[in-house]
């Protein structure tokens, strides 16, 4: 069985902030801080949002910071590490905007981006949205799709690609065969529940295993507990796991995780615990087929 790759997501969009934990990484030197942690304990790939410096909401758009958090890392101890950068963040804009952020956004030297692999209702209710969720789409159109990829391919990012709902895998299948997307494709399970989500349960990750190529590689993120049950059933079955705040802020029942890097070795050692290695920064670019730039 190939190398476990850990990605440590620091600190999420909407979702988290200094209003759920005062542990999530807010501002630029925090952020290269958790990074040099988190690759000490395990982690290949880091998962980031833009922050907004003081509660740690999401930072505007357009703005300088996820440029900043790619050159600070790139001159920072963990410099070797993997970056992706989300492309769900920063949507409440018109269209247009949105689409000119997004050219933007491929262009900072990461390594990879997040693709989300279609629309889904909102799977959760951020702090200042209750009685408007029902309302509201997480939107990504075929079309939407198509452009962002191709905007990640034409500045060598490659894309992980982010999966809601198991129809999305088969988005991602035909996308293959119209020459959309490049393989080897990387899928991500966002199994987190709610009400428009994959339910976090081994069912439903065997299903969407057995749907993927076995030339595909893929790795799964939960929420909360299901984080490292999830990731757990992933070392078992071959696949990689994401871990780290913007999924959840809880090293164990009641207890607050203080670092990413907590939760990065968690996972690592239970990997180790079940005879599986990690992948070192250079290993996963050879097993998700990156070439270093």
């Amino acid at each position: 069985m190939e190398k476990l790759i850990i990605t440590a997501a620091l600190s999420g969009g909407e979702f988290v902030s200094k209003m759920a934990t005062d542990y999530v990484p807010c501002t630029a030197d925090e952020i290269v801080d958790e990074v040099v942690k988190c690759r000490e304990a395990g982690a290949s790939i880091v998962h980031l949002h833009a922050k907004d410096p003081e509660m740690g909401l999401p930072a505007s758009d357009p703005n300088p910071v996820l440029k900043e958090y790619v050159e600070r890392i790139k001159e920072s101890e963990a410099s070797d590490i993997i970056v992706n950068i989300t492309t769900g963040g920063g949507r409440f804009a018109e269209n247009e905007v949105i689409e000119e952020w997004m050219k933007e956004r491929t262009t900072f030297g990461q390594e990879m981006d997040s693709l989300n692999m279609g629309s889904v209702n909102l799977w959760a209710t951020p702090k200042g949205m209750e009685g408007i969720e029902k309302e509201f789409v997480f939107s990504n159109s075929l079309g939407t799709i198509e452009r962002w990829a191709g905007y990640m391919y034409d500045n060598g990012v490659k894309p992980e690609l982010e999966v809601y709902d198991t129809g999305q895998i088969q988005t991602a299948l035909v996308f293959v065969k119209e020459g959309k997307l490049k393989e080897p494709l990387h899928f991500q399970l966002v199994m987190f529940g709610g009400n428009s989500c994959m339910t976090p349960d081994p069912e439903t990750m065997l299903y969407c295993v057995r749907r993927i190529p076995d030339k595909y590689t893929w790795s799964v993120c939960a929420p909360g507990r299901f984080e490292m049950e999830m990731g757990t059933l992933a070392v078992i079955m071959g696949g990689h796991v994401r871990v780290g705040m913007e999924d959840n802020i809880y090293l164990e029942h009641g207890v607050l995780a203080k670092s990413n890097s907590e939760l990065v070795a968690k996972i690592a050692r239970i990997s180790k615990e079940l005879g599986r290695e990690i992948a070192t920064p250079d290993e996963a670019r050879e097993i998700l087929s990156i070439k270093k730039k």
